[in-house]
């Protein structure tokens, strides 16, 4: 009887002996799987501005980069009539660097403006209303329900129509085929900010997809773009034409 209880046992720890390398091989793949690149991570081409400004900039590096989006908030006027804050340009060639380094070295030229990453969308906002709780797009929404959303416009209207009082006021530039999701839009968020919000419905509307703010402070303007576009202006408050 006792020979048969150490047989036994000699067979379970050789059972356990075997199962223990093959139970680690079953948990190699999760623990070895990678998450997708950090996009900020990627080289940037060497970057030219030719009495440019920062938009400029932007612009550029937008087109040549994958895997982002820009959303880029200007500073506004005061009236739609008036002239918008002026951009200072800028004569310089910054070396082939990662994205996120050639964006520091960008807010650094123009210390306007500062920037960070949410998701896979690149902000860059005025630096001045980077902690201004009472600026729009710093501003909380606690509850953001949206159902069967068909466009850009109808959920940028439903986020800002959600923030309590005061009540802000924001259009946007296009309508139609530009704005359209894929698909009529149901989502629910909670304890975003209006900009993570105009960043998730850009991401909605197609990868890439970025957005800008501008006009003035009393008609504030939206418009979705695939790619920031570049242009010469005499007046950076006027978005730039996008693909």
């Amino acid at each position: 009887m006792a020979r048969q209880v150490e047989w036994t046992l000699i067979g379970c720890l050789v059972c356990l002996a075997l199962a223990l390398p093959f139970g680690r091989r079953q948990r190699d793949p999760a623990a070895t799987s990678q998450s997708p690149p950090n996009p900020l991570k990627q080289t940037a081409p060497s970057l030219e501005l030719n009495n440019e400004t920062i938009l400029d900039g932007l612009g550029k590096l937008n087109r040549s980069t994958t895997g982002v989006g820009f959303a880029v908030e200007l500073p506004l006027g005061q009236t739609i009539s008036a002239k918008a804050p002026t951009l200072r340009k800028f004569q310089v060639v910054l070396a082939s660097d990662t994205l996120a380094n050639v964006l520091d070295q960008l807010c650094a030229l123009d210390p306007t403006f500062s920037w960070h990453q949410i998701g896979t969308e690149i902000n860059v906002f005025p630096r001045a209303v980077e902690n201004d709780k009472t600026y729009l797009f710093n501003r909380r929404l606690d509850d953001l329900e949206l159902k069967n959303v068909p466009d850009a416009q109808a959920a940028v209207f439903q986020a800002v129509a959600a923030l309590p009082p005061p009540k802000e006021q924001i259009a946007i530039m296009q309508t139609g085929a530009a704005v359209n999701f894929a698909h009529p839009w149901t989502a629910s968020f909670k304890e975003i900010t209006v900009r993570e919000a105009f960043d998730k419905i850009a991401e909605q509307i197609g990868r890439n997809y970025g957005w800008q703010f501008t006009g003035a402070a009393d008609f504030r303007l939206v418009v979705f773009y695939a790619r920031l576009g570049t242009m010469p202006t005499d007046n950076p408050g006027q978005p730039k034409p996008s693909e």
